[in-house]
């Protein structure tokens, strides 16, 4: 039988070079992490950051005040209150309207999403993962599904949410204003608010195109 270099190298070096190959093909999947790793978490209140354990109490309200000012910038645009309000309920006027101005209409923020910066195994210290990005949520009182200002849909439910692209905490570069014509599907909006990745896909429900 032919020994091969790493046969005849003495035992010391074969042991470093087998725990150097393995961590080379470790690292990468803990850096890419796990579908079933948990991607991030919902909260619906400021108040939820006290029970909940998955980040420390102080970055969790950074999270909270983070996602105010994002809704501020980017909830989306309604040019109707009645079809706001159809959707998520509570709509207010825009502030800072001009008087003059046709009114526009945003819906409440009703939830943050707090997205994890790395996967389950490589926590932050103290226990805590490490927020990597924050996102105003909209609660569509159709599909009780939890919107991102691009709407996209994060999950129907509160509490931790799974894989990339829940966890996913990117935001619109500017708000998206909805249109009346055709509300309710992925041609409702100007900019993209529920709209599916094809074109061609205008069937597909408002919100679901994520």
């Amino acid at each position: 039988m032919t020994k091969t270099a790493n046969d005849t190298a003495p035992r010391g070096k074969r042991s470093r070079n087998l725990r150097l190959v393995l961590m080379a093909v470790a690292v990468p999947a803990v850096l890419a992490g796990c579908d079933d790793d948990p991607s991030g978490k919902i909260l619906t209140s400021r108040e939820e950051c006290t029970v909940q354990t998955e980040v420390s109490r102080e970055e969790c309200d950074k999270a909270y005040s983070q996602a105010l000012v994002e809704h501020e910038k980017l909830a989306p645009r309604f040019e109707s209150e009645q079809e706001c309000n159809q959707q998520f309920g509570a709509c207010q006027p825009l502030a800072g309207q001009s008087a003059a101005a046709h009114p526009t209409y945003i819906p409440p923020m009703t939830g943050f999403l707090i997205g994890y910066a790395v996967s389950q195994a490589m926590g932050g210290g103290g226990g805590y993962y490490r927020v990597g990005g924050v996102s105003p949520l909209y609660r569509d009182y159709r599909s009780g599904g939890y919107l991102k200002p691009d709407g996209r849909e994060v999950s129907t439910y509160s509490g931790t949410v799974y894989g990339k692209k829940a966890g996913d905490t990117a935001l619109p570069a500017r708000a998206v204003t909805v249109s009346r014509a055709g509300f309710g599907s992925s041609a409702a909006a100007r900019g993209g608010f529920g709209r599916s990745s094809s074109s061609s896909s205008s069937s597909r429900s408002f919100g679901r195109g994520g």
